[in-house]
This record gives structure tokens, sequence and C-alpha cells, in this order.
């Protein structure tokens, strides 16, 4: 059997056609919920025209929600520490004294108390037995649920003992943390800088470039119309234009990103023509490296491990029951931190390695640079020494330069990336190992 099937648009149609000046928009109106707050703090951004790294590296550290989170999170577990060591100190415990009344019939008739007379009737006998047997039954269960009760406060206090240890365990690694995530925006916040630093150098460099090949188009035009050249040539440098230009939107475009990422994270007013000035005073030298073993001790990633590895061998002398918090989980927790532990050593080593060799490979290309800005500027005394003579022309001369700016702009971003690198390296002297 054939079924006709109507989409959703053809039965709002339908709908809107039965009810004349019903808009098919209006299906989907949404209420706004009046609970609903939005909270957005209007920014008071600063205005600056130049930035250079020290200014940036101090907003970044001043400004940083990171930081700031960890050290509300420090006071937090400091103070729900405090709540839980009160709570413990002021947690009670259920005491009751124990009693016996005369249940048997020769403790009710031989009482051995002058002022308590034994029974003598068969009857008060009979019911003096049945009433302290109930009372002694309702105080053995008293007893009883005292003891319950002290049991289970004595557990909940272990509890709160253990989770106010972790939480003191926690501060420790807070701490760390903080120190860590210092470090980490740091080399973070120099590298967002060295990178819109070198593209900046790079757009220059791509202006100088355009500049010539508007020269060549020209050069290649006017020769066209002397015959000396076809139109495929001047095509071709066209074409190269285009491309070129096509690379320094999107180069700049990456640029202007990047500069608006920087200004959000230091809390300044974006501004694109912001001068950023160079990082001043990079001395190229070999990195020096430090004993591996040396660098794991600082870390702060090794400390922190070892706070657990502390945390699970008090754990496990600090046990309840063989259920709760009992010896074999407290055994297979600080056999699962102890491999954690070991896991961060290895991990850290491998980085340790792959930081010194890539420092060392960027302090390489550093010295290749320089050789090749040494050879080109040698070649471009001889250029000058052509032009006088009169051999060249002045627009080879001036394409020559641009060669040497291009090495110039090559050299320049080789030695900001060695300057990230070495402050890499250095960092790790300190604890902070990426």
């Amino acid at each position: 059997m054939k079924k006709t099937l109507i989409t959703l648009s053809a039965a709002l149609m339908l709908f809107s056609g039965v009810i004349p000046g019903l808009a098919i928009a209006d299906t989907f109106t949404t209420t706004t919920d009046p609970d609903q707050n939005v909270y957005v703090n209007a920014e008071v951004l600063q205005t600056v025209s130049s930035i250079d790294l020290d200014f940036v590296l101090d907003k970044a550290l001043k400004d940083s929600h990171n930081l700031a989170m960890l050290t509300l999170k420090y006071a937090a577990q400091g103070s729900k520490k405090a709540d839980l060591e009160q709570q413990m100190n002021d947690m009670g415990s259920a005491s009751f004294t124990p009693g016996h009344l005369p249940s048997t019939p020769a403790e009710v008739t031989n009482t051995g108390n002058p002022a308590l007379p034994g029974l003598t009737d068969p009857t008060d006998i009979a019911w003096t037995i049945m009433q302290d047997t109930a009372m002694n039954q309702m105080l053995q269960g008293m007893g009883a649920l005292a003891g319950g009760m002290n049991t289970i406060i004595s557990a909940q206090r272990a509890q709160m003992k253990t989770a106010a240890h972790q939480l003191g365990t926690d501060q420790r690694n807070s701490l760390l943390q903080t120190d860590e995530a210092r470090a980490g925006i740091r080399l973070q916040t120099i590298a967002q800088y060295v990178t819109l630093l070198g593209q900046k150098k790079q757009l220059d460099f791509m202006q100088a470039y355009l500049d010539v090949m508007d020269k060549d188009l020209l050069k290649a035009t006017l020769f066209a119309q002397q015959g000396l050249a076809s139109n495929d040539d001047v095509q071709t440098v066209q074409k190269a234009i285009r491309k070129q230009k096509d690379d320094q939107i999107t180069l700049l475009n990456n640029y202007r990103l990047g500069l608006v990422q920087l200004s959000t994270d230091i809390g300044i007013s974006y501004d694109p023509n912001l001068q950023l000035k160079d990082i001043a005073g990079i001395t190229v030298e070999p990195i020096a490296e430090t004993d591996t073993i040396t660098l794991l001790k600082a870390s702060y990633q090794m400390k922190a491990a070892g706070n657990n590895i502390d945390e699970a061998v008090w754990g496990t002398t600090h046990t309840v029951t063989s259920n709760t918090y009992g010896d074999t989980y407290q055994g297979v927790n600080l056999a699962i931190n102890g491999q954690k532990n070991e896991q961060t050593r290895l991990e850290l080593r491998k980085k340790i390695q792959a930081t010194y060799t890539d420092a060392a490979n960027a302090y390489q290309a550093v010295l290749t640079e320089q050789r090749n800005l040494n050879d080109v500027q040698a070649d471009q005394a001889n250029m000058q020494l052509r032009y006088k003579l009169g051999v060249i022309a002045k627009h080879d001369l001036n394409k020559f330069t641009l060669k040497v700016q291009q090495v110039e702009t090559t050299l320049a971003a080789a030695k900001l990336k060695y300057y990230v690198l070495r402050e890499k390296a250095k960092a790790m002297d300190t604890g902070f190992i990426q």
C-alpha cells in the first residue's frame, strides 16, 4: 500500500493557509527564561602604541585567569581541610553505662543487698523476673546500639581524617601546579610574541619584494612595448605579483589574528598598527645541558608524583577495615602511583632530550644562516663595485639587495626560534619540562 508523505514544510504551509496571517516562523518562537542570568563585565582595556617582551610578560602573568583559578583552588582546599578537621574534633562518641537487674529466682530471692530485701511471694518472684528480664534485654540492646554507633563514628572519623590528609596533599600539588602554570604562561607568551615578531618581519620583506616585482612588471611592460619582450613575459610577472599579494594577505590575516589573541590575553586594546619592539640582547651560544637526574628531581611533575606516592604510603598505614580503606586496595593504589611515577619519569626523560636536541639544531641553524648572510654580503660588495663600474644596472643591484634582506630575515627568524628553545631549556632547570 502506498502512503502519501507530507513534509514538515508542506504541513506548515497548509497550516498557515488555514489560519490567514500566521507566519511560519512564528511556530519556532521561543520564550525567554526569566530566571536566566548572564554575567558579562565591561572590560577596561589599556591602550598602548607599542609593546616589548618585558611588558607582555608582566601583563600576561598579572592578568592570568589560570593563575587566579589555581590560587582560589588552593584556598578552597585549605578551607575544606580545616572544616573536616574541625568536624572531626567536634565529633563525639556514644556512651552507655552497662547495668543488670536481678532476673533469676536466686537473684530475686537473695539480692545480697540489705537495702533490697529478697522476695518470697511466688507471684512477686515470677513478675519481677519477667520485668527484669525484659529490662536487661533492653539494656543489652542499648549497649549494642551504642557500640555500633561508636563503630560508625570511628569509621567516619577515619574517613574524614583520610580526606583531610588527601586535601593536604592536594594543596601541595596545587602549589606545584601554580609554579608550573606560571612557567608555562611565560614560555607560551614568549612563543606568541616571537611568532608575531617573525611574521611582522616577514611581512616587511614581502612588501619590499612586492615593490621590486612592481618594477619588474614596469620593465617587462616597457620592453614589450619596444618589442624586446613578449606578452608572456609580462603575464608571468603579473601572475607572480598576484601570488605574492595572495600570500601577503594570508600572512597579514594570520598576523592580525595572533595580535588580537595576544591583546586579549594581556588586556590591551587591539590596534592593527601596534608596534612590536625587537628582543634586545639575544646572545647566540651553545646551550649548556644539565644532568637529566638533576632536572627530574627539580621537575614539578615528578614532585607531584612523589606527593601522590607519599599519600598512598600514608594510606597503607591508616586502614579502617579490610573492606573500607583496606590493605588490598591501598596496596594496589600504591602500586598504581608507583607506575605513574615511573611513567612520568620516562616521558620527561624523552622531553628533556628532545628539548636539548631542538635547541642544538636551532643553534646550528643560526650559525648556518649567519654564514649565508656573510657570503651574500660579500657578493653584495662585489655587486656594488660592478654597479659603480657601470657593469650592472641600478635595478639589478636593488634586486640583489633584496636578496640580502631575505637572508637577514631568515637569520632573524632563526635567532627568534633559538631564543624560544633556549628559554625552554632554561625553564627545565627550574622544574618546567614540556
